[in-house]
């Protein structure tokens, strides 16, 4: 295994949630890298009524993050997509480059609200799908309408959908649901990837490891470094985005 493959973060400064400012981005990726990343997809989040037009601002800080840390991390890769907030007009935000898929890949990290209804997520999905794009469930672990039916996950999943879990969720960090979803996800293997979903050093941070550790004690260590390195590598990060 090369090091943890993180398909999800926020780490770019200034256009969501995640990083406020230069020193905090550094902050996070610095972290990252000495946890064992080193495959790394900043994915600010988008949707115009949430964030304003950030693509651009998105771009600009990703670029300047690139040339601070080529000498620093020279093995290091680094992508750049979003974090879809699903509305109706997701395609059309896609298809105008307005919001990115995951380096330039077919992969679009999606979520909804916390509360939408497991229907209309399974909908959402399969629209995007028909769009031509590979939707990928961020969070699939916090959907509460979703209730303890792990199998209703795995029947997106048997129809193409693609599911991500937060790292910090498999030890309680978002709230009890999400760590009894993760972890019956996890028995039954109904996962793709493991990411961060980092925004700080702090309360949600970039470390894959004690995660890593404990998936591949309680699930096997093959299955381990499939959904937090290899599938990630195969699928996102084959694509040429070395810093």
């Amino acid at each position: 295994m090369e090091g943890f493959a993180d398909i999800h973060s926020h780490i770019l400064w200034g256009v969501d949630d995640g990083a406020v400012d230069p020193e905090g981005m550094l902050a996070i990726v610095q972290m990252a890298y000495r946890n064992g990343t080193r495959f790394l997809c900043a994915t600010p989040h988008y949707h115009p009524g949430f964030f304003g037009e950030n693509e651009q601002k998105s771009l600009q800080v990703f670029n300047s993050l690139k040339t601070a840390l080529q000498r620093q991390y020279p093995d290091l890769r680094l992508a750049l997509g979003n974090e879809l907030r699903y509305g109706p007009a997701a395609a059309e935000w896609l298809e105008k480059g307005r919001c990115r898929t995951l380096n330039e890949s077919d992969y679009v990290l999606v979520d909804f609200s916390q509360s939408e209804a497991a229907g209309k997520i399974a909908e959402a999905l399969r629209r995007l799908m028909n769009a031509g794009y590979r939707p990928i469930l961020a969070h699939a672990e916090r959907y509460e309408k979703f209730g303890r039916d792990w199998k209703s996950i795995a029947q997106l999943r048997d129809m193409g959908v693609r599911i991500q879990l937060d790292a910090a969720s498999i030890f309680g960090g978002w709230d009890r649901h999400s760590k009894h979803m993760s972890r019956i996800l996890l028995k039954h293997q109904v996962v793709d990837y493991i990411a961060s979903d980092a925004h700080d050093v702090d309360h949600r941070n970039p470390d894959l490891s004690k995660a890593f550790a404990f998936v591949s004690n309680q699930y096997g260590g093959r299955f381990a470094e499939d959904i937090f390195c290899r599938n990630a590598q195969k699928e996102i990060f084959q694509r040429s985005c070395s810093i």
